[in-house]
């Protein structure tokens, strides 16, 4: 098997092409996160104006509006009776924020992670408790079921800018400069772009 350069990535990367095979993809297709999440028992429920709109015209706006940036969505922890659990992404991301997101939730539902929980005090919410391990190993093998190593290693390597990458597999730029650092490839791209 072709692995990345990094250790990290070498782990991540064959529990990613799992993930791509549920999809069912190839080694190179485009994964299509929203037919991806019924397969690992997520329901997509969208977080429009109907869906909020039984919060206080305050609430929602701050969560579409400037609240907005400060989340990128979730899973609830309940499964539901038919073993689906909710999934909802926040509607003012862009698309290839919002295909990121996704994938890291299927990654944390395929990979088994236990979901973190609310800790509340007399005030109310207090935090969220937070496990950074499982967080970075969802989101790698996320970006990696999204820009497979074995394709993205040919685009690096001929040249392909990050913008361009991006538009190919409909992803952000940041998320094929963290794939870039994140396999080790970085030294590889730039040579690449100095050679263009």
């Amino acid at each position: 098997m072709f692995l990345p350069f990094s250790q990290r990535g070498k782990i991540w990367e064959p529990k990613a092409l799992e993930l791509r095979r549920l999809a069912p993809v190839g080694v190179n297709g485009l994964i299509d996160p929203w037919g991806l999440a019924p397969k690992v028992n997520l329901l997509m429920v969208a977080a429009d104006e109907k869906l909020l709109g039984s919060l206080d015209d305050e609430y929602r706006l701050h969560l579409l509006g400037a609240g907005g940036k400060m989340w990128s969505g979730g899973v609830l922890p309940i499964t539901l009776p038919d073993g689906n659990r909710i999934c909802i992404l926040n509607p003012t991301d862009s698309v290839g924020r919002r295909k990121s997101t996704l994938m890291e939730e299927i990654a944390h539902v395929h990979l088994k992670h236990k979901p973190t929980k609310l800790v509340f005090d007399k005030g109310g919410v207090k935090f969220r408790d937070f496990n950074e391990a499982q967080e970075k190993e969802a989101f790698g093998v996320g970006a990696a079921a999204l820009l497979p190593w074995h394709s993205f290693f040919h685009e690096i390597n001929d040249g392909c800018t990050c913008a361009e990458i991006a538009k190919k597999y409909e992803v952000t730029d940041d998320l094929v400069r963290y794939r870039i650092q994140i396999t080790g490839a970085f030294r590889l791209y730039k040579a690449r772009q100095r050679a263009a």
